[in-house]
């Protein structure tokens, strides 16, 4: 069957759909004066028929008509719904009444003058950012483009994908696509390819009928929020159905051809490894374009480290770059790139390899489920972080050869090629006992205006069996200015010495930087080195207090060791990773032991309540944590109050008139801030993986500022962000929301988010802390992470330490796995001990969202003992108690003392956020 045949052949039978529900409503009219056994058999002969429908499409051989019989059947389905779906509708307008309305003219308002204004300079960042993002992998000559016309192919092109899936999703129905950008931009493309791809992707028919875009649906105009928590990976159309003389159209139109590959995760659904691959239709459509046009360029809307092997495989690929998630209005910034108006600056957070599987955390990257002694499933799902320390290039960098790095990476941590050229000249380095200075000038000897990135790594001195260390880490990091060609700029990179320090679990509990000679490489990549130096640590130096507070540094995750063996670079061969055998599936007895949380009772006094001193929350402004005011404050709330305020969060938190104390609201980010049940955001910037890409402090610190902005004109008083996971693998679900494979990178870079934020009087609730690395069963009764305490204080711990000394954010979300046995949430050694105590961190936390069964873990007696101030319970401000609640009031009835004393250091916590809100500080002003 041809292509007009099968056009021919659709249309037949959408018209007989039509009909048949014509035929049926007649029937059904008839039907009227019938018995109701007779109707009930009728009815019964209906779906007899329709079931013959079905069969027949099923038993026909033709694929094309077969194709054309489906659609005629859909038609049928979607016109019967038709009145349960207006039933339906008009059933929750009834209901809902005038709440629905003016849901409705919320949603279609125009903005406020304020928010208006805010929106505008957030754009103006967020562009910025993309620009600044976009890593350029390859290019022979062929951009920034001189002939502005190109065929542009892929349905990742007609509809790419802005971000990933969850809560750290955005509303694409208001994002600006590929074709709207290169008009602007003044890029022509064959309208044909256009058509062709829209109409797959829309309607999945290759049609070259001029396309005619869609308006958002009413659900999309209402909730156009919860519609984007849904992933969105485009599917590709096979280069087989594109319609005759199409390709030979495009030749004739142009000689070079733009590839779009999209792909993406999302929360709860992490990759896999076939993820990171090209599919079969794209592998085809590639050839296609290789083998007709002269100059192909490879556009990766990719999020995770992607297998770009190919690229050396078809010598027409003469450029890729990596574009991310452009977010709102990124893709002008793609287009800019394209004809040369922006030179790429963009550098690699992650490194790439041929092979995914060179990782040696893919081994302990999936679903693994313990089994009770009789080989039943438990329910309880872990993960061995078997790997230790060296996460990302750390491992390359460390165990491979430099003929196995060749064979093996393609593309290195913080790569990334620009339009121009750069010149750089040390020209002063400052080492001291504490600090490591340089001060590199850079000059642009290109053509085009561009911006660089001066990389510092160093080298750390080890001896075999000694203390695990990488044998590169990244030590800081600065970018220019945009430099004109011929211009120069001095820019100073410097760390603390003690960053270069390791951190030694096994005897003195604290962080040591050993004696010897420290190599510093002065950088473009962490392959391509400018300069070397040379520290020289004469005496080998133990820190065992923070730096910040002075708190005795000591093991505190010792039991989240487990049985395991982790990587060392003594015995490389036996300690090397492995997937967990069958006898690894046995339900360790710790896991059994503290599968439920024992609470322990108290003899102290029940602290007061209900004291009336008469003072309200405003007179605590200014006043330090632990002024002896807050005592007295916190006297005089009820424990009914007291519960309420820790046990009812979600996007808000209560408010208590009587003491002064606001009800503020809290939203998912990081790229957009948003309500999932209401039609209002704020301006989606880039991912966050292109946020880690611009290697641009003072950048991300603007684009925490405008969010702050933006939050302010929509009375947001806390936005869910930054995410300072960790790209443990390339699988994971969140990495686009995540920055980078590096701890130092995401820590400087979710600090300058939290500076900008938090200068507007919006609170930064840094998130996950810590360990949600992987999205796989990460609620199913909390995934138990096994990480050794060395590679949880260097890698998973690092970014949020960062965040809290340098960003110093008034508040964190804790997450739903386990550090070892112990529910993040509820552990006291992390929210306390570390985050507190040695840290300094003033705020609140609050747990990530427990609904429902991913909730079940939750005690929050437990959590508001150990640090976990707020219970995340609902979206959605129900009247009525939730289940947390009634849990801590029936605690309060069995041990009024033990649950008093939890929630008086959990309502603490909390007013002195909000006390830091815009909230309040407005009612100052």
């Amino acid at each position: 069957m041809d292509r007009s045949t099968f056009k021919k052949a659709v249309k037949e039978q959408k018209q007989d759909a039509k009909r048949k529900v014509k035929a049926l409503r007649e029937e059904k009219k008839k039907r009227k004066p019938l018995t109701r056994e007779e109707k009930k058999n009728l009815r019964k002969e209906d779906k007899t028929k329709l079931k013959q429908w079905k069969q027949d499409i099923k038993n026909t051989e033709d694929k094309k008509e077969k194709k054309a019989k489906k659609k005629g059947y859909k038609k049928y389905k979607k016109i019967r719904r038709r009145p349960y779906i207006l039933m339906s509708l008009l059933l929750v307008i009834l209901l809902i009444g005038g709440t629905f309305l003016n849901w409705y003219l919320s949603a279609t308002a125009p903005l406020t003058d304020e928010q208006a204004g805010a929106a505008e300079e957030s754009r103006e960042v967020a562009e910025q950012m993309m620009e600044e993002s976009i890593v350029m992998l390859k290019n022979d000559d062929i951009l920034p483009l001189e002939d502005k016309k190109v065929n542009v192919f892929g349905t990742g092109s007609a509809r790419p994908v802005f971000s990933g899936g969850g809560a750290g999703s955005i509303d694409d129905t208001k994002a600006d696509g590929l074709f709207k950008a290169l008009d602007d931009e003044g890029i022509s493309y064959n309208s044909t390819l256009y058509n062709v791809y829209n109409n797959y992707e829309k309607e999945e028919v290759a049609s070259t009928e001029d396309f005619e875009p869609s308006d958002p649906s009413l659900l999309q105009t209402l909730l156009p929020n919860a519609v984007g928590f849904l992933p969105y990976n485009p599917e590709e159309m096979p280069v087989s159905e594109l319609p005759d003389d199409t390709l030979e159209e495009a030749v004739n139109y142009s000689d070079t051809a733009i590839y779009t590959i999209s792909r993406v995760g999302s929360e709860a659904v992490d990759l896999s490894i076939e993820d990171t691959q090209l599919r079969k239709e794209e592998e085809e459509t590639i050839a296609a374009l290789n083998e007709n046009f002269e100059h192909v360029i490879i556009l990766a809307n990719t999020f995770n480290a992607f297998e770009f092997g190919f690229i050396e495989e078809y010598e027409n690929i003469d450029a890729l770059l990596w574009v991310g998630g452009p977010g709102q209005y990124g893709t002008h910034a793609i287009a800019r790139v394209l004809n040369g108006e922006t030179s790429p600056s963009g550098k690699l957070p992650d490194t790439y390899a041929y092979n995914v599987e060179s990782n040696p955390a893919i081994e302990n990257t999936g679903d693994f489920e313990y089994v009770n002694e009789n080989g039943e499933e438990t329910g309880r799902h872990f993960v061995n972080n078997e790997e230790g320390i060296y996460v990302g290039y750390r491992y390359y960098e460390t165990f491979l050869t430099d003929e196995e790095y060749e064979e093996t990476t393609q593309f290195p941590f913080g790569y990334g090629l620009s339009y121009t050229e750069f010149d750089w000249n040390v020209e002063e380095t400052n080492f001291t006992d504490n600090e490591i200075s340089f001060d590199v000038n850079v000059t642009n000897t290109g053509d085009a205006a561009g911006k660089d990135v001066v990389q510092v790594y160093f080298s750390p001195p080890y001896s075999e069996g000694g203390l695990e260390k990488a044998d590169t880490e990244l030590g800081g990091y600065a970018k220019t200015s945009e430099l004109d060609p011929g211009e120069s700029e001095v820019v100073t990179v410097s760390f603390p010495v003690k960053d270069m320090a390791a951190y030694d679990q096994e005897n003195e509990e604290a962080w040591v930087l050993e004696e010897g000679d420290y190599e510093l490489n002065v950088s473009s990549h962490i392959r391509d080195i400018k300069e070397s130096s040379t520290y020289t640590v004469e005496e080998t130096a133990v820190y065992n207090e923070d730096g910040a507070t002075g708190t005795p540094i000591q093991n505190r995750f010792e039991d989240a060791e487990g049985d395991l063996t982790y990587l060392s670079r003594a015995n490389p061969e036996e300690t090397y990773p492995e997937s967990p055998a069958e006898d690894d599936l046995l339900i360790p007895d710790i896991v059994e032991e503290t599968a439920d949380y024992e609470h322990e009772s108290t003899t102290e006094d029940t602290p007061p309540t209900d004291v009336d001193n008469d003072i309200m929350l405003e007179d605590l402004q200014g006043l330090d944590y632990n002024d002896p005011l807050w005592e007295d404050f916190l006297d005089q709330f009820t424990a009914e109050e007291m519960i309420k305020l820790a046990g009812d969060g979600g996007y808000w938190s209560v408010p208590v008139e009587r003491l002064g104390i606001p009800e503020t609201s809290m939203y998912d980010g990081p790229s957009t801030i948003k309500n999932f049940f209401d039609s209002w955001s704020s301006v989606a910037f880039p991912a966050g993986i292109n946020v880690g890409s611009t290697w641009n402090k003072s950048l991300v610190e603007n684009m925490g500022e405008s969010m702050g902005q933006e939050a302010n004109a929509y009375d947001v008083e806390a936005v869910y962000a930054p995410a300072l996971n960790m790209h443990r693998t390339p699988l994971g679900g969140r990495n686009f929301e995540y920055y980078s494979e590096d701890p130092h990178l995401v820590g400087e870079t979710g600090a300058a988010y939290i500076r900008g934020l938090e200068s507007t009087d919006t609170t930064a609730v840094m998130k996950h802390f810590v360990g949600n690395d992987q999205e796989t069963n990460r609620a199913n009764n909390g995934l138990y992470v096994w990480s050794n305490e060395q590679a949880l204080r260097e890698i998973y711990l690092q970014p949020f330490e960062t965040a809290v000394k340098e960003g110093e954010p008034h508040g964190a979300m804790s997450s739903f796995t386990r550090v070892g046995p112990t529910w993040s949430g509820g552990s006291d050694e992390l929210l306390t001990g570390v985050l507190r105590e040695e840290w300094g961190f003033e705020g609140f936390v609050i747990t990530d969202a427990g609904i429902g069964p991913q909730g079940e873990h939750f005690d929050p007696l437990q959590a508001i003992h150990a640090g976990n101030d707020m219970m995340l319970a609902f979206p959605i401000n129900l009247p009525t108690a939730n289940k947390f609640e009634e849990e801590l009031a029936e605690h309060l009835e069995e041990d009024e003392t033990e649950t008093v004393a939890g929630l008086r250091k959990a309502v603490h916590n909390i007013c002195y956020y909000i006390l830091q809100t815009n909230e309040m500080k407005k009612d100052d002003e």
